[in-house]
């Protein structure tokens, strides 16, 4: 081979390679990212009226942080995240996400557990331009109008967790169909924004089902005795009592309205959608029926293997808030590996990140995941019953529309 030939076959083999290089995106090197670290976070109810929910959720995400940077990481980045515990209060949810988002650096983060943190803490990233990724929150005006009542919508917020204007409507339209009602009573809690959005989407679906509700009972979460408000809506006998509560309130609720001898139906929200929940209800809460966005025993490759994975590393089962807190991390990984990240312009990739969270197409705990145009789920809807056991038995599958 002469000299010329020699030198442009060189530069031809330099030129390819340096192609092969540069790829931080989709269909790019898997090394590109070699070296660096992804910087998530996740402000999460660890404690307080949230934490039957948060820790599965933080379980979840530590889970798919350990899988991903396991086999290779992120086109060779690893992953570090930081979990905040907000104590199930506001104000520390905000505080915890500033701090994320201004000292800690992150390019996205996960939370909060409770909607009523959400109204604080997701304007608040989307005036960071920071990208949040809500994997419990399912109350009203989480995506896109974080701002509401403000029109502009909301660009940085996403949600992974099956809103309460799709899982309560599917839960009572599924149950009226089954069992065709005729009375319900409501008892919701007054102080956070999750139960009141619960029991405002109720009273708007009763009638598309033809079911009168004959009375709405508000109480507190903070009241130490519940049965004086069981007691009103057993004595009107109805059908169906509908409960919008977090925490251990539903059980509560069921295990009171047993023990003074009625015995209809109780329907819920995500609130009922966690073991804890169902363990403690026990008996009382056979086939109490909820909406959810995940079914334990769903046969599909992804959720088989995070189910056994989940068990291996905790020796428990996951949840709902597990799936979808394990999702969660994917979602970000997945866009993070399309984003062709710099790692030098923190507004830039995150900016780059939103963009690639949009065209989100994975297989998860869920099912095939895709976000709507307005940042929301679109997926199939799981209607469960508790077993009596502190298990759930699938009663419907209600495909995404």
């Amino acid at each position: 081979m002469n000299r010329t030939r020699l030198f442009g076959w060189l530069v031809a083999t330099l030129l390819v390679a340096a192609c092969g290089s540069t790829g931080g995106g989709g269909g790019g090197n898997a090394n590109s990212y070699s070296g660096k670290t992804i910087k998530f976070g996740a402000v999460l109810s660890i404690t307080g009226a949230g934490g039957v929910y948060g820790p599965q959720s933080r379980d979840g995400a530590k889970l798919a942080v350990k899988e991903i940077n396991a086999s290779g990481g992120v086109n060779g980045a690893q992953i570090e995240l930081t979990v905040e515990d907000d104590a199930s209060d506001k104000a520390q949810s905000q505080q915890k996400a500033q701090t994320l988002i201004t000292s800690n650096n992150v390019l996205a983060f996960l939370g909060p557990t409770l909607s009523n943190s959400a109204v604080a803490v997701h304007p608040l990233a989307e005036s960071l331009k920071t990208p949040v990724l809500a994997v419990s929150t399912t109350g009203i005006h989480i995506v896109p109008d974080c701002k509401f009542p403000e029109t502009t919508p909301c660009k940085y917020v996403f949600r992974d967790s099956l809103g309460e204007e799709t899982a309560i409507p599917a839960n009572i339209k599924a149950y009226a169909a089954d069992s065709h009602p005729k009375t319900g009573v409501l008892l919701v809690a007054q102080d956070d924004k999750f139960s009141s959005d619960g029991g405002t989407i109720v009273q708007k679906t009763v009638a598309q089902y033809n079911i009168d509700l004959l009375k709405t009972i508000p109480f507190s979460k903070n009241d130490a005795d519940l049965s004086p408000y069981v007691t009103q809506a057993v004595q009107l006998k109805p059908d169906v009592i509908f409960i919008t509560s977090l925490g251990g309130i539903p059980a509560k609720i069921m295990t009171a309205a047993r023990n003074q001898g009625w015995q209809g139906q109780f329907l819920g929200g995500n609130g009922f959608n966690t073991a804890t929940v169902s363990k403690q209800a026990g008996a009382a809460g056979t086939g109490a029926r909820s909406a959810s966005a995940w079914y334990i025993g769903n046969e599909f490759a992804s959720n088989k293997d995070f189910v056994t994975a989940y068990k291996n590393e905790y020796s428990k089962d996951p949840d709902q808030f597990a799936a979808q807190g394990y999702t969660g991390l994917k979602i970000l990984a997945d866009a993070a590996k399309r984003a062709n990240l710099t790692f030098t312009d923190t507004a830039g990739d995150r900016d780059k990140l939103r963009a690639a969270i949009e065209t989100v197409n994975i297989q998860s705990p869920l099912g095939p995941f895709q976000f709507t145009s307005s940042h929301d789920v679109k997926q199939t809807v799981w209607i469960i019953q508790m077993d009596g056991a502190g298990g759930f038995k699938l009663v419907h599958e209600v495909k995404a529309s």
